[in-house]
């Protein structure tokens, strides 16, 4: 979701006993649903699934089968702010209001898949982008712009100052911590704006540090 080239490019047996697997996906699967009862998010929270990922690592999938997401099919609108990767606006603290009222969305789809997306059924009036992050997820990890659905339903909650919701999502996961050590420093200056004009700045000033940091770093190593 980002114009840096360097920084796109830069970063990072199963259970198959077969009269045991089903008890133990059985039993893991009602652990997960019985968790996520007890803490419920009082926005709107939905996405578009377009069935590019596998269903075992899916994050929108699980947050779906943990009722913390609502599926919508294509066509459907969504009012509240939708995270897209087409959208030309960032999201920004302004944004509260917005989600407040009418909740967040995601497309669930595959990066190498961009182009297959019917983004005309899918419009939403408040379409946002997200600001540098890096991803945590096992798919991409390291790599910036590439959150996967969860990812990027925190990232916008967090911006949006609705950080209890953030948790409650990230939590599901096993790598939700490194989700947040990784990207803390990034969304807490995302958090000081006011606009997503600012947020553009900022991001700019963050890509901008990484890069003398990295150029840095290959003097100090005569490269």
């Amino acid at each position: 979701m980002g114009k840096n080239s360097k920084f796109r490019s830069k970063s990072r047996r199963s259970y198959n006993h077969q009269h045991a697997s089903g008890r133990w996906s059985d039993h893991a699967e009602g652990e997960e649903i019985e968790s996520a009862s007890r803490r419920r998010i009082d926005v709107p929270v939905a996405m578009w699934d377009f069935d590019h990922c596998d269903p075992r690592r899916c994050s929108g999938k699980k947050l779906a089968r943990l009722g913390l997401v609502k599926e919508l099919k294509i066509g459907t609108r969504f009012r509240g702010v939708v995270v897209s990767p087409k959208a030309t606006t960032v999201v920004s603290p302004s944004d509260r209001e917005i989600v407040a009222r009418d909740g967040l969305a995601v497309i669930e789809c595959s990066w190498a898949r961009i182009e297959d997306i019917p983004f005309s059924k899918i419009a939403s009036p408040n379409e946002r982008l997200l600001p540098y992050l890096l991803a945590a997820n096992p798919t991409n990890y390291g790599r910036p712009w590439r959150l996967n659905c969860v990812e990027a339903l925190a990232a916008a909650f967090y911006i949006t100052g609705f950080d209890g919701h953030a948790s409650t999502l990230m939590d599901e996961f096993g790598w939700g911590k490194t989700f947040w050590d990784i990207n803390q420093p990034y969304l807490e200056k995302y958090r000081t704006c006011r606009s997503s004009e600012e947020i553009v700045t900022m991001q700019d000033e963050i890509i901008s540090e990484l890069e003398r940091t990295y150029a840095q770093s290959r003097r100090d190593k005569g490269l």
